[in-house]
């Protein structure tokens, strides 16, 4: 789906698929990918190898009680449970996916761990279809690259924001890695999140091969805002 926490083992197994899927619509063939069990059984033993970074990725996006989240992408749930748990009692994470199978499996995962604040969506090819419009962060993780109409699916989660909500993206310049074909130019990110008054407030150096930017609009109370009115109080001094 939307689902992405890759490596290099999930690259070949998204081309072979991509390649089997020749003479479907590119809405079809956009984000083919291994069944949902197969995935989720291939993505749980990678993740377990490697340095995920959750919990500096929490305290990064300041999650806590209250925040409103969708993780757009899900999968597996690998981030959606530790977020859910961090918004708890009050916040509510959003797993968004277009892999039914992969909701289940998401909905499955919370209940085992005892999680109560997750709601599964069942999103399009276009849009997360989220069920409410007061959302702080729409989380990215690997994921908006596997988007085929990756502007238009921008433009429709932002609908889905409250005034200062935010866009988060981790992902991988393709200049930066020798897979180019499969990852997403922040420079086109940062065109695209402008053309809709988006811009990046921290872009932190969490990672070595990915950048984690987060986007958020100049409305009141917004980061932006914030910083206008603090360089205008001590230019005035």
């Amino acid at each position: 789906m939307l689902t992405y926490r890759r490596n290099k083992l999930t690259i070949l197994g998204l081309a072979l698929v991509l390649v089997a899927s020749v003479g479907l619509t590119s809405a079809q063939a956009q984000l083919q990918q291994l069944p949902a069990a197969k995935y989720i059984n291939l993505m749980n033993k990678i993740n377990a190898k490697r340095d995920l970074k959750i919990d500096q990725i929490i305290a990064k996006l300041g999650l806590k009680n209250g925040v409103i989240l969708a993780d757009i992408g899900s999968g597996s749930g690998t981030f959606t449970i530790p977020f859910a748990k961090a918004v708890a009692p009050k916040g509510t994470v959003y797993a968004v996916d277009i892999d039914p199978k992969m909701l289940d499996y998401v909905k499955q995962r919370a209940e085992k761990a005892g999680v109560t604040n997750v709601v599964t969506v069942l999103g399009s090819y276009t849009d997360p279809k989220l069920p409410v419009k007061d959302v702080d962060i729409a989380y990215f993780h690997r994921s908006l690259h596997m988007i085929e109409k990756r502007e238009a699916y921008l433009n429709n989660t932002i609908n889905y924001l409250k005034p200062t909500g935010e866009i988060v993206v981790i992902d991988k310049n393709p200049q930066d890695n020798t897979q180019n074909w499969m990852w997403l130019r922040k420079s086109d990110l940062d065109s695209w999140m402008a053309a809709d008054g988006f811009y990046d407030v921290h872009h932190f150096g969490l990672f070595d091969d990915m950048y984690f930017v987060v986007y958020q609009r100049p409305y009141a109370g917004s980061v932006l805002t914030k910083r206008m009115m603090e360089q205008m109080k001590k230019e005035s001094q």
